[in-house]
Formats: C-alpha cells, sequence, structure tokens
C-alpha cells in the first residue's frame, strides 16, 4: 500500500487553468522537466514560487494572444477563459506567496 500525499491547495487550482495544466502536461513533458506532468508529479517537484512564476508567464501569453486582436468566436472566447482562469488564480495565490 503507498503512501498517499496530500495535495497541496495551489496545485489543485493550477489544474483549473488550462493554460497551466498545458504547460505542465505537454510544455514541461517535452521539454524533460515532468515525466507526466500529472497533479501528484506537479505536487511533488514544483513549489509554490515555481507555480506562481509560470502562472504569470501563461497571463502574458494570454495578454498577447488577446492584444493580437483578429480573433473572433471560439478563438476569442477561449483566450478569454484562458486569460480569466489565471488572473483568479493569480489572485488567489500570488499574495500567499509574496
Amino acid at each position: 500500500m503507498t503512501k498517499q500525499t496530500k495535495i497541496r491547495p495551489i496545485v489543485r487550482a493550477a489544474f483549473k487553468c488550462d493554460e497551466l495544466v498545458y504547460q505542465f502536461t505537454r510544455i514541461d513533458v517535452e521539454d524533460g522537466m515532468l515525466v507526466k506532468g500529472d497533479i501528484e508529479e506537479v505536487n511533488a517537484k514544483y513549489n509554490d514560487e515555481y507555480i506562481i512564476g509560470e502562472a504569470e508567464n501563461r497571463l502574458d501569453i494570454s495578454q498577447c494572444n488577446l492584444e493580437e486582436g483578429g480573433w473572433e468566436g471560439e478563438m476569442l472566447k477561449t483566450y478569454q477563459r484562458e486569460a480569466r482562469q489565471i488572473q483568479s488564480f493569480l489572485k488567489r495565490f500570488s499574495k500567499a506567496v509574496a
């Protein structure tokens, strides 16, 4: 029987942000930083400061996508939703780390 590690609230919240899930499961796995990029691995390998830094980077990317313009319909809604998710995440957690 394996010991279950408690998942930190910041990690649970990060996995509710599409952009952070993409960062962990695709980019960090492809870059060799993570093996699977699942919630347990992120919880074990990344500290809160690192996760907040990634959220800030992903927010910059989302905002750039929105500022570029030219998006319509579903793409515009997707970029707006991603930016809102990360803004909400940072509003909740960036104060806790500062």
